[in-house]
């Protein structure tokens, strides 16, 4: 009998508050069809593009450094038989290195653009629209007499589509490997290749399209020569403020 007296005061107080405060009133909720109606009509946010893929690049060609260029560095691409399919040029006036693949048209194959603050090289690669195609990694393997570099290859979604071996002595030589150890690439400047040039050369190999996506394979020796350049004019321009010095 008291639960009854209860419950029939606490029911009065709630129809008086309602009465005396209108606000209070809990809204009337939509039906389930409604509300699922509502939930159909909202847009769904779009997925990311993919990258367009990747125009057809020979499975074995060669990336000529240009000796004489005016404030930017420019590479030739040439296929076995020396017919040029493109150039890759370095972009002026950037925060940091970038570089654009363009084909023997002169349309926009892919861009390369390193970070702004990463520990050795990270550089990110889109498609001529820019939409990403992957990134590569450079680690900076120090000795006592020598600087040695490998690289990571991620796809677009950042998973590692390969690793590199790499044997630099007298020449150099990037053999990037799948997960499942295929040999997915190669990329060499070879000492006897560059021994008369002034610039750098580097012969490709591409062993696997479906590996690794060929754009990024065209872009590390490039991004290579581009390092090496620099490291050396640190070098030599260390060199001379020594020699000023004393």
């Amino acid at each position: 009998m008291r639960h009854l007296v209860l419950v029939l005061a606490f029911s009065l107080c709630a129809s008086a508050s309602a009465q005396v405060y209108p606000e209070l009133q809990s809204p009337d909720l939509p039906e389930l069809a409604s509300f699922r109606e509502a939930v159909a009509s909202r847009p769904v946010p779009a997925l990311a593009a993919a990258a367009a893929p990747a125009p057809e690049i020979p499975a074995s060609f060669r990336i000529y450094e240009r000796f004489f260029t005016l404030f930017v560095e420019k590479f030739d691409l040439k296929d076995s038989s020396d017919n040029a399919f493109g150039r890759i040029e370095g972009k002026f006036f950037r925060l940091t290195k970038t570089f654009q693949y363009l084909d023997a048209s002169g349309h926009k194959v892919a861009e390369a653009r390193a970070r702004f603050f990463a520990l050795g090289s990270t550089v990110d690669v889109t498609d001529g629209q820019g939409r990403v195609i992957g990134t590569i990694k450079e680690n900076i393997l120090k000795s006592l007499f020598k600087v040695y570099t490998s690289y990571n290859i991620l796809d677009a979604q950042g998973r590692v589509a390969a690793e590199s071996e790499k044997v630099e002595w007298l020449s150099t030589e990037i053999v990037l490997r799948s997960p499942d150890g295929r040999i997915a690439a190669t990329v060499r400047r070879g000492f006897k290749e560059n021994l008369f040039r002034f610039t750098d050369r580097w012969d490709v190999t591409i062993s696997d399209p479906k590996a690794v996506d060929p754009r990024l394979v065209v872009m590390i020796g490039v991004y290579k020569s581009s390092v090496d350049n620099d490291r050396r004019k640190k070098a030599s321009d260390d060199d001379k403020r020594r020699s000023d010095e004393d």
